[in-house]
């Protein structure tokens, strides 16, 4: 039973009108109810033999499950349309829309099974005073989970406004160290830079070998210092010993000819990159050196189509925290059915509205309000990323799950 509609957003190759129908949406709440149990009848009852009035008998009532309360808290902006949605107004509006699309059809799912949800949705229009009115709201004091704020700046002052108590914030997107925020019931999705560089130095632990040599080159650009500050603090933990350069010249007289030589690199813009790859691929083609580069996190998302052959043969590696297997079937289902209802393919907000609805609703399902003690006790495969918590009582809990990705000559595939 639907008390108020969640409408289905169509999408004609545009958000237009997803956006418009959402507006309508967007300050009621919808309750997602799973099947209702069938009704009972009463057996019929035969007439005594004496005229007195026959007991009735009294029929059970379906006992419903409890209705777990969410509060969904995106910054759609809806605030600034006017009139017709525009082209601004769709790009403000499509990370969230997208996150509640995903969000959503997990819920739905889990409805399925008989579990039942209170969601609402709160427009947080990327404001901290707006953020700080909702934090004060009844939907809020009355929501058994809180998912969002999703922007680093509206985290902090939705926190210091809202008293939840028991309650669980969860960040989703906002890849920022908890440790900024300082919110001790605070749930960080998306692991931080730090914990990029922690999992690298795991991952080199158990491959570096006695003959290998691990040099790290630091460009000292901003993007570079916030990855290997960390790194080298991690590799120093992990007795991983290293050489470090600020010059690429440097490098001839550092690779060993015997060994594997492990060049880790985090600059991210594209013409720092070419010479590296240049550089690293005649040392390898002329010298006869065994390389392994490994670069920054985000070099799955950089144009680098004409490096494509040196990145393949220096079998260049990244840390990732998002991955989408395309053959797996989990993945095959939620397209199918995203695009079905939707029109358009799943982004990456998409996957990442579906994981984390799927994986606290169904904590909601099975613990109810004591859901925060399991926390740490449940691990999470998930269509986009695995959840694997740990507790800090200043910052709250952060998922530490990274993955090591290898470049095929196309794209970046998970180390097997």
């Amino acid at each position: 039973m639907i008390l108020v509609r969640s409408r289905r957003l169509l999408l004609n190759g545009s958000k237009l009108l997803a956006i418009l129908l959402f507006f309508c949406f967007i300050t009621s709440c919808s309750k997602i109810f799973g099947p209702r149990p069938p009704k009972e009848v009463p057996p019929p009852v035969e007439k005594p033999v004496e005229p007195e009035e026959p007991e009735k008998e009294e029929v059970e009532k379906p006992v419903e499950a409890p209705v777990n309360n969410i509060a969904l808290l995106l910054p759609f902006q809806l605030d600034r349309v006017q009139g017709q949605p525009s082209v601004e107004d769709v790009k403000r509006a499509e990370i969230p829309l997208d996150f509640y699309q995903g969000f959503k059809m997990a819920l739905d799912k889990l409805a399925e099974k008989g579990t039942n949800f209170r969601l609402t949705v709160l427009d947080t229009r990327d404001n901290v005073n707006q953020n700080q009115a909702i934090g004060k709201s009844l939907a809020i004091q009355s929501a058994d989970l809180v998912i969002g704020p999703i922007f680093p700046k509206e985290i902090p002052a939705f926190a210091a406004a809202s008293d939840l108590g028991y309650t669980l914030q969860v960040s989703p997107l906002a890849a920022t160290l908890p440790s900024q925020f300082n919110v001790n019931n605070l749930v960080s999705l998306v692991p931080s830079i730090d914990q990029h560089a922690a999992g690298l130095a795991v991952h080199l632990a158990k491959v570096v070998k006695g003959g290998d040599q691990v040099i790290v080159y630091n460009t000292e650009d901003e993007e570079s210092l916030k990855f290997l500050g960390p790194l080298k603090v991690d590799l120093n933990k992990q007795a991983i010993g290293f050489t470090e350069i600020d010059d690429l010249a440097d490098v001839d007289s550092l690779l060993h000819a015997e060994g594997k030589n492990f060049f880790i690199t985090a600059a991210i813009n594209r013409y720092a990159i070419m010479p590296i790859l240049t550089k690293l691929m005649t040392l390898k083609d002329e010298g006869g050196f065994t390389i392994q580069l490994i670069g920054h996190p985000t070099w799955s998302k950089l144009s680098l189509d004409n490096m494509n052959v040196a990145l393949k043969a220096l079998h260049t590696q990244i840390t990732t925290s998002y991955y989408v297997d395309a053959d797996n079937d989990k993945v095959r289902e939620f397209q199918k059915n995203y695009y079905s209802m939707y029109k358009i393919e799943p982004s990456e907000f998409a996957y990442k509205g579906y994981d984390s609805g799927y994986f606290f609703g169904q904590l909601l399902e099975e613990y109810g309000s004591e859901y925060p003690d399991f926390l740490l006790k449940k691990n999470y495969k998930g269509l986009q990323t695995d959840y694997i918590f740990e507790k800090n009582p200043n910052w709250g809990y952060v998922n530490e799950f990274i993955r090591m990705l290898q470049f095929d000559g196309y794209h970046y595939k998970p180390i097997r």
